[in-house]
């Protein structure tokens, strides 16, 4: 039988499992949710971390609305109530996309170059961050991104820190998963990724933030918390809780199953430099190239061991 004392560690570490930022700051922070494609990121940030607390900027959603709109035209008694009593689209206005097969990478492919051309990424942010009026308190953050190339973080930080951002309260997470099952997960979504793609991202993503992690890379004004997630099935751990389980409140589900554990690093802490840790490095070693694309740069992180 566990002694109230195991049982109170025990809770305490379901407690600790969840990541988060700056303990659960409401305010302030911004977070980079780094990942290939299909490697999970939606379920990491939905059941690992704090998402409710953020703003999140998502490319996939903005793609979901546009195709809504489209369809809006062919068939406007489905989406009824997104309609606004007398509103109308323009014939035409979205001919590029109208039709288009997420099954197929191809089509996948032109919706990105049309969501692309709008470049909603940037003036989505300088529109949210123009119409703040209290800089004390700014908004929480969550930027996905696949992290293919420094540039991903790198174009927000001017107009964050302008903002008022801290350096500090500015983190990095990176959710890493085994490239195959990342592939077959890839096969099984609504909108499928053409296979180049999804190598040029998790290949990206790997050497981006390997690389900036062990010093070795381009350096960012990013002063947080900096975790790995590990987001393989067998890493995570469910179960459905009772009503009165602490760990149900803080996941805010009562009803379905909820992550009792799950596996990650934490590389650094807020405003800490990078652990030098050798334990906590050498996992990740072992992590990265266990799990990303066989490529030149895989093969020369293996090497360094032989």
């Amino acid at each position: 039988m566990k002694t109230f004392k195991q049982h109170l560690v025990e809770q305490q570490q379901l407690d600790e499992k969840l990541i988060m930022l700056n303990n659960g700051r409401k305010d302030g922070q911004i977070v980079f949710l780094a990942g290939g494609a299909g490697s999970g990121k939606g379920f990491a940030a939905s059941n690992f971390m704090e998402k409710e607390k953020f703003k999140v900027r998502d490319v996939d959603e903005w793609k979901k609305t546009f195709m809504a709109l489209a369809d809006i035209i062919d068939k406007p008694e489905k989406h009824a109530k997104m309609m606004r009593a007398g509103s109308k689209i323009p014939k035409g206005e979205y001919d590029e996309i109208r039709g288009l097969d997420l099954k197929k990478p191809a089509d996948v492919g032109k919706l990105h170059m049309f969501v692309k051309k709008l470049n909603l990424k940037n003036k989505t942010l300088d529109v949210m961050l123009d119409q703040l009026k209290d800089r004390k308190k700014l908004p929480n953050i969550m930027f996905d991104i696949t992290a293919k190339d420094t540039k991903d973080v790198e174009q927000f930080m001017p107009r964050l820190l302008k903002a008022g951002y801290n350096p500090a309260n500015i983190h990095l997470v990176w959710v890493l998963t085994d490239y195959e099952i990342a592939i077959k997960q890839n096969a099984d979504r609504e909108r499928v990724v053409a296979s180049d793609i999804m190598l040029a991202t998790h290949q990206g993503a790997s050497e981006t933030v390997y690389k900036y992690v062990t010093g070795k890379g381009k350096k960012m004004a990013i002063n947080g918390e900096i975790h790995v997630i590990l987001n393989n099935k067998e890493n995570t751990v469910m179960f459905t809780p009772s009503s009165n389980d602490r760990t149900s409140k803080i996941s805010g589900k009562v009803n379905g199953p909820v992550v009792k554990d799950f596996t990650y690093l934490t590389l650094k802490k807020r405003g800490k430099p990078m652990t030098k840790e050798d334990k906590v490095m050498k996992q990740l070693y072992h992590w990265v190239i266990n799990n990303i694309p066989k490529s030149d740069f895989q093969k020369a992180l293996s090497d360094t061991v032989k």
